[in-house]
């Protein structure tokens, strides 16, 4: 989540900043042919106890990782160390400037960059413990649209990278359980968050719950893409959603990519317009509205059934 949604509220472009040991800021722009070092802790092995990374930037294009993983003893051991530069990347500019590592779920290490502007590119790169090294399992590239809303590439890989570049035919077996796994866990999650949402939406209890989130949304259409048996419950998990705590972000894209892939269908218009009229974007939901009215028109539908808050909106 942390990766997908740093870029999102961003409205004007500040200067890149890093933690010291002391966390406080530094600005990069403020620093020369100096070594920075930062530290990143997370559980980056899979026994739950506290690991951290140390990250150096060189005066050169490129930055140094240390990985240490904790004991019992409370000691760290130094067990990799590797460069990332800017070949490293493909769709991000200047991506070592802009670079970052992050901590996902437990036995994960995400690298990635982000750049520019309002509308950023982020690219990052999950790799999953395994073996005693850490494999590629997931890329993903996000490019934030006009509305401030990313548009979302995600690809799942073989295991058969490791962090340091190695390639490894060994993961084959690992990888297909792995998926198997997630494919269940996003069916799972799938019906629990919708069967939740009805219910608290029923108890008008549903602005106290957190919504799903664009990672989670990312993956399910990954896992389940859509298609005429689903659309129904994607539309309704959408509508749902955007009437959670901070689930306008997520049903906003859902709805965008119902209606690119099923443009004729007119009640997820309503449902877009509603999802951006929740996010404060009201121009873009007077044009969903004003579809959605169209639409109702063009295929000769009830027009007094289009809800009065539409007409009022759309102006």
């Amino acid at each position: 989540m942390i990766v997908l949604l740093q870029f999102i509220y961003c409205k004007k472009t500040e200067p890149q900043k890093v933690l010291n040991s002391n966390n406080k800021e530094i600005s990069i722009q403020n620093i020369s042919q100096k070594n920075i070092t930062d530290t990143i802790h997370g559980y980056f092995n899979n026994d739950n106890i506290i690991d951290y990374i140390e990250i150096n930037t060189k005066p050169s294009e490129e930055k140094e990782l240390s990985i240490y993983l904790g004991s019992y003893q409370n000691q760290f051991k130094k067990i990799k160390s590797i460069t990332i530069t800017n070949d490293d990347f493909s769709e991000v500019e200047n991506p070592i400037e802009n670079f970052f590592v992050s901590n996902g779920k437990v036995g994960e290490i995400i690298i990635g960059s982000s750049c520019c502007g309002n509308f950023k590119t982020t690219e990052t790169y999950n790799y999953k413990y395994l073996n005693n090294n850490w494999f590629l399992y997931k890329t993903l590239v996000s490019t934030v649209d006009d509305d401030f809303i990313p548009i979302i590439n995600l690809n799942l890989n073989d295991l058969s990278e490791s962090i340091n570049g190695e390639k490894s035919a060994n993961n084959k077996l690992v990888y297909s359980k792995e998926i198997e796994d997630s494919k269940s866990q996003n069916l799972n999650l799938f019906n629990e968050k919708l069967n939740l949402f009805k219910k608290n939406y029923l108890n008008k209890t549903i602005k106290n719950i957190n919504g799903i989130d664009l990672d989670s949304i990312t993956e399910l259409l990954y896992f389940f893409p859509l298609q005429e048996n689903n659309l129904n419950n994607y539309n309704d998990l959408a509508f749902y959603n955007m009437y959670t705590k901070d689930g306008s972000i997520g049903s906003i894209f859902l709805l965008k990519e119902i209606v690119n892939k099923f443009p004729d269908r007119i009640v997820s218009y309503i449902n877009l317009g509603d999802a951006y009229w929740e996010f404060d974007n009201q121009q873009k939901a007077r044009e969903a509205y004003q579809k959605y009215i169209d639409l109702m028109k063009i295929q000769n539908k009830d027009l007094n059934k289009i809800p009065k808050r539409v007409y009022e909106r759309s102006k």
